[in-house]
């Protein structure tokens, strides 16, 4: 999975100075998913849709918390959660949770 990553960010196989950031935000989505999707434990199933959930939390690294911003005539807005594709792939993979 980190390999994929790395590649999807355009970052060298061969550096390894994120390695530890990218596995902890591996580490942090797997139990994301794993929490979302009701399950007990983690499925392969969930890999799309983790490298996905890591690539979006890496790229809001420092601007976390931002709702809105105007510079220069550009406007950029970013979502408490992820993006619509990721939680599509979330909840095809969701478990219903019964509550008695």
């Amino acid at each position: 999975m980190l390999e994929k990553i790395k590649i999807l960010l355009g970052l060298s196989e061969e550096d390894e100075s994120k390695d530890d950031l990218l596995n902890t935000l591996i580490s942090l989505c797997k139990d994301e998913a794993i929490d979302y999707c009701n399950l007990d434990e983690y499925s392969s199933k969930l890999d799309s849709a983790v490298i996905a959930m890591v690539i979006e939390r890496y790229n809001k690294i420092g601007t976390e918390g931002i709702t809105s911003v105007s510079t220069s005539g550009i406007n950029e807005s970013y979502t408490d959660f992820y993006s619509e594709p990721v939680k599509m792939k979330l909840i095809k993979n969701r478990k219903i949770r019964v509550v008695h």
